[in-house]
């Protein structure tokens, strides 16, 4: 989902190891966030390192990139210098660099020859089980209209930490630990590593309520109001040697309320609790809905790895959560439905098609065409938008052909590699899987895209379906988007499925928002369609 730069956030609120020396580990070990302007453009960077029997290892996260968890490949710590690598999908690593002095590790971040700055902060140690009693809605006074204030949640991290959603907004932002009550906002440190720049402190009042202050830098204190309009729980479930990372989010009434399993993306941007569409979900819950959100395998907690891992095994990891929100006494186990965005919603169908207990399925920004497919129509819309030639682009295509039969068998790949030497010099190589080391992941997880055949799945669903695309999709072309509605509608109705309803939003994104006045806002009617189409299959109790 398509947010504000976290970096105005705060207006708005106001391989191979070398081995150190233990004092060395020390030094490094833990959680550092901080950012870099690698590639023009500031972004937020986590890093954790890891002290094991032969030095140290450790995960990097960057979300814009679509790194997620990703692990480091080199770790050197010299004396106060630090230098980490991890693998880029281009086959040129990822170089952080620099020097530890105060707390902070500040240097150079880089790929290849292009090179930007890098800072990192360490995360201080706290005790997370007291994140349990901060987790909440608070209202804060909204900045541009005054008396009024605006609803703001504070819940669990793909990482461990808290994080902060503006519920309105969309905006969102991980709260790292000063202490055990005092947080500073992810966000914050993206272009300077001042933790203290924006914090929020959590404190017991005198009858032992939870009282906190929000402190902005040059911007009077604030001071949420706690609410009971949700609920929260952190969950761990289990599908077979899978872990998932759950959250539990619900309405403060009581009764069984109906509930929604939301099922992520692929890539770096969709996959975790923390890339969640929290302003959607607000609509749900404060209309009597839950939802179940989870960090899909191998990212934030989970275990597993979902590169490994086939639709049908993602599949069955949303089934974990349906038969987890069947077992609840708050929820209504016959209206517990799966809701699945982008590559998200080729998995939901198949979730619905193999389980008896899905009511109803969302689809958003995907699903009906073929994995291979949908990659073709992704690199032609960039094509197109780069200026490509129609003969470049029917080159391009040609040679992407090539790679999908290269996925399939060993003559494919022969094929391919003798293929390389001309598409090499071409101004359309990018789009392509030329740099991609032989033994990298993508190889294997395009083998489950490809065999995935979607058309015979939604033959298989017979509950309510609801599809939402975006007209002005740029991850596809918009006949592609045609494309995919019609084949939806055509698979469900040869399975004879009668209730289903799709609908294109001129102009929207993959997310389902538009560019409003300095920010993503939903497109106008998305937000009354999926609500008035859950009401009409849902019992909500008031």
């Amino acid at each position: 989902m398509k947010r504000l730069p976290l970096i105005g956030v705060f207006a708005l609120l106001f391989g191979g190891f070398c081995v150190p020396s233990l004092a060395a580990q020390d030094r490094v070990e833990g959680d550092w966030v901080g950012g870099t302007n690698l590639f023009d453009n500031p972004v937020f960077v986590h890093v954790r390192f890891t002290p094991n029997s032969s030095g140290i290892s450790g995960l990097a996260n960057i979300q814009p990139w679509k790194v997620g968890n990703r692990p480091l490949s080199v770790v050197k710590v010299e004396g106060t210098r630090v230098h980490f690598e991890f693998p880029s999908v281009t086959g040129i690593p990822y170089v952080g660099d620099g020097e530890l002095k105060d707390g902070v590790i500040r240097g150079e971040m880089s790929r290849g020859n292009t090179q930007g700055t890098l800072h990192l902060i360490h995360v201080a140690k706290a005790d997370r089980k007291l994140f349990n009693e901060y987790v909440g809605a608070y209202k804060l006074p909204d900045p541009k209209q005054a008396g009024r204030r605006t609803l703001h949640l504070v819940t669990y991290g793909a990482l461990g930490y808290l994080r902060w959603v503006n519920l309105e907004t969309g905006e969102t932002t991980a709260l790292y630990p000063i202490s055990n009550n005092k947080f500073f906002f992810g966000g914050s440190v993206v272009l300077q590593p001042s933790p203290d720049y924006a914090t929020w402190t959590f404190e017991k009042g005198e009858k032992g309520e939870i009282v906190s202050t929000v402190r902005s830098k040059g911007q009077p204190d604030q001071h949420p109001t706690r609410t009971n309009l949700y609920k929260q729980e952190q969950l761990m479930l289990r599908n077979g040697d899978v872990t998932l990372a759950a959250t539990l989010l619900k309405p403060g009434t009581g009764g069984k309320h109906p509930a929604v399993v939301y099922i992520p993306g692929s890539g770096g941007d969709y996959t975790s609790r923390d890339s969640s569409l929290y302003r959607e979900y607000h609509q749900l819950i404060s209309n009597g809905i839950a939802v179940l959100i989870y960090d899909k395998r191998g990212t934030g907690g989970s275990t597993g790895d979902w590169r490994k891992s086939s639709f049908e095994s993602l599949g069955e990891d949303a089934l974990a959560g349906v038969a987890f929100l069947k077992s609840r006494k708050d929820i209504n186990p016959k209206q517990i439905g799966v809701w699945g965005f982008s590559q998200g919603a080729t998995i939901a169908p198949y979730a619905a098609s193999r389980s008896k207990d899905v009511a109803f399925v969302i689809m958003m920004g995907g699903g009906g065409i073929a994995g291979a497919e949908a990659e073709k129509n992704e690199q032609l819309a960039t094509m197109r938008k780069r200026g490509l030639s129609d003969e470049e682009i029917k080159e391009a295509l040609a040679f992407i052909d090539l790679q999908f039969e290269a996925v399939k068998s060993p003559a494919g790949r022969e094929k391919f590699k003798a293929a390389i030497p001309r598409a090499k010099n071409t101004r359309w190589v990018d789009h392509t899987w030329v740099n991609l080391p032989e033994d990298h992941w993508l190889w294997q997880w395009w083998s489950f895209v490809i065999n995935h055949d979607p058309s015979l799945v939604l033959e298989k669903v017979k509950v309510p379906v609801l599809a939402m695309f975006g007209g002005g999709d740029s991850l596809t072309i918009p006949e592609g988007i045609r494309e995919m509605v019609a084949r939806i509608e055509q698979s469900l109705k040869k399975g004879g499925n009668r209730d289903v309803t799709t609908k294109i939003f001129p102009g929207a994104e993959h997310d389902l928002t538009v560019k409003g006045s300095g920010e993503q806002v939903p497109t106008p009617g998305f937000h009354d369609l999926l609500l008035g189409w859950l009401r009409q299959r849902v019992t909500v109790k008031k």
